[in-house]
């Protein structure tokens, strides 16, 4: 590998971009900024930044190495239509790569940037010391901003490692989309939740969408709380023959996509195009939130407030036909469940709070931040 060709360093591999090509080199994108389909775009500069990963210089090899098996893999599901085994090897090397795949984006590493410049504000403003009027006291700065969440993926493994794997072909004349954040976590079950996250890896009613082609698209799900296609019958793969569905499946890679989507443009470019013009106007503008509590007294002449960060659910209303919750989950309120889980696991980094820090009662929203 020559030194120029390491410092460019991709967070949506080339290998999965040729899946969406027509000619294995080039691919057409739909850029959200200047609302336009450029055609003929070469996968070789496409998602990549330089020295991405150059606080971990060998990672990109050992992203290589994980690359090479799941191409394999997807080789293997469009020649067979059918996904790994669950208990399999090749199951959980292509579990490691969803996960993976969604913390190595641009989108990931601006949320954490955006925490962190949070965190220097905060403390800036509510730390007393000697410099509190010296604005870069608390200048904190994520030089290496997706390598946090690349760290904590050996805990989201163990936790996504129940949800069950679904693989939905399409046999419509319409095609599945991708984009430059391609994996998507998305709740159906605690639609209308907006005060709280509803997508972290470990909520109950997760979904999660990959496209792997323009024809094929894996789909994981909290199984207690969904049926996908027969899944009930114990069928892994189900055919979409509905156009509906195939629409309401590329609206999230719309609605995720940082700044481009990605397409074969099979049946012609305008389908897409129109797509992503129509729903354009519906794409979050941030992708975080920071809500910032009241304080309330702890004790005698002691306050303490909370801070929560989430990312809210897309602002998508899912309807996919062969996706439906279980009648005995539909009766639980909204409310509660967006606060289930579905495992309870415990903390690498365990810190036991006394009760007294964390009063009872409601906390008022002081702020909200969009990062």
């Amino acid at each position: 590998m020559s030194k120029t060709a390491s410092r460019e360093n991709h967070f949506v591999p080339q290998f999965y971009l040729r899946s969406f090509s027509v000619d294995q080199k080039r691919l057409n994108l739909f850029n959200f900024s200047r609302r336009k389909t450029i055609t003929g775009a070469s996968i070789k500069h496409q998602c990549s930044r330089r020295n991405f990963y150059k606080f971990a210089p060998k990672l990109e090899n050992t992203f290589a190495d994980l690359e090479g098996e799941v191409a394999q893999m997807i080789r293997c599901i469009n020649a067979t239509g059918d996904i790994p085994d669950k208990q399999s090897d090749d199951w959980a090397a292509l579990l490691g790569f969803i996960v993976f795949q969604k913390l190595r984006t641009t989108n990931t590493g601006k949320s954490f940037d955006g925490i962190t410049h949070y965190f220097s504000d905060f403390l800036s403003e509510n730390t007393a010391t000697s410099n509190q009027s010296d604005p870069t006291y608390f200048n904190l700065k994520n030089a290496r901003s997706v390598e946090v969440p690349l760290r904590i993926a050996g805990e989201i493994l163990p936790i996504a490692s129940d949800l069950k794997g679904h693989l939905f072909v399409n046999k419509t004349n319409r095609e599945f989309i991708t984009s430059d954040d391609p994996v998507v976590l998305y709740n159906q079950y605690c639609e209308g939740i907006t005060y709280l996250g509803v997508t972290g890896w470990n909520c109950r009613g997760l979904q999660v969408f990959w496209p792997i082609s323009p024809r094929e698209l894996v789909v994981l799900y909290d199984h207690s709380i969904y049926k996908v296609g027969r899944s009930h019958r114990g069928s892994t793969v189900t055919e979409l023959t509905d156009k509906q569905d195939i629409f309401q499946l590329n609206s999230l890679q719309i609605l995720n996509a940082h700044h481009n989507i990605y397409f074969a443009g099979i049946n012609g470019l305008n389908i897409v195009e129109a797509e992503c013009k129509a729903l354009g106007k519906r794409r979050p503008k941030t992708r975080s939130r920071i809500v910032e509590s009241e304080a309330i007294e702890s004790k005698p002449g002691e306050s303490d407030g909370l801070i929560h960060w989430y990312d809210p659910l897309l602002p998508a209303k899912l309807s996919v036909s062969k996706i439906t919750v279980r009648r005995n989950w539909r009766r639980i309120p909204l409310h509660t469940r967006a606060q289930m889980n579905r495992k309870n696991t415990p903390r690498t980094y365990n810190i036991r709070i006394p009760s007294y820090y964390l009063p009872s009662g409601r906390y008022d929203v002081k702020k909200i931040t969009e990062l």
